[in-house]
């Protein structure tokens, strides 16, 4: 014992007037098995003070700190919905975890420590590319949105008040445009990218009718 270091000469003093405690007052206490799971808790509690202070202990906290880093990142890359964006990234984070964990699971500290550093490198790397391809998603689709919404507009400018069958399209399609602005609003994209797409022949369709519309009752009104 004379070997050991002050801080665990202390701590196996405690554990031991601790379990001397634990014979001597089983014998006479009023609940015995009360007093035994609570000192059996006091002992563990000392003895996972001392094991924190030997190496192996000391990087055990280490690991269990980087490890929550570690799965910190990984949740903030996954409220951007990495792994749809950015899947080779986010696994990549995902499988230097698991690994981590391993090694841990093994007391193979270090390698622990070292692989839940770069799982959060890698989260980190799947979050930046998830935020940067919201962003430019956002952006386009938000383009194509006002595009379309001013080609509804000018169209509802356009349409006859007698048209009655134009303008209740014309109502339809306005509805399917903002439905295109709510799809991007929560990122749903590739609906928003199908609803663009759609309403692109729609509204092109509707322009054409709107054209033809025009078209015959000049006529009709010529004739007349």
């Amino acid at each position: 014992m004379n070997t050991l270091p002050p801080e665990l000469k202390k701590g196996f003093g405690l554990l031991a007037l601790l379990g001397l405690a634990l014979l001597l007052c089983g014998f006479n206490f009023s609940d015995p098995n009360k007093l035994r799971i609570k000192l059996r808790k006091e002992i563990r509690a000392e003895l996972e003070k001392i094991i924190e202070k030997t190496p192996s202990g000391r990087l055990r906290t280490t690991w269990r700190e980087k490890k929550a880093v570690a799965e910190e990142a990984l949740n903030q890359a996954l409220l951007l919905n990495a792994p749809s964006y950015c899947p080779d990234q986010w696994d990549d984070a995902v499988i230097l975890f698991k690994r981590a964990k391993k090694y841990a699971a093994k007391r193979e500290y270090r390698k622990a420590i070292y692989l839940a550093k770069k799982s959060k490198e890698s989260a980190d790397v799947a979050r930046q590319c998830a935020d940067k391809y919201i962003k430019e998603q956002t952006s386009k689709l938000t383009k194509e949105y006002k595009i379309l919404r001013g080609r509804m507009t000018d169209i509802m400018g356009q349409i006859p008040p007698d048209a009655e069958d134009l303008l209740s399209k014309a109502s339809s399609l306005s509805l399917e445009v903002e439905d295109m602005a709510n799809a991007i609003d929560l990122h749903q994209f590739d609906q928003a990218k199908r609803l663009g797409k759609s309403l692109k022949k729609k509204i092109s369709r509707l322009e054409n009718g709107v054209k033809k519309y025009k078209r015959e009752h000049t006529l009709q009104d010529e004739e007349l």
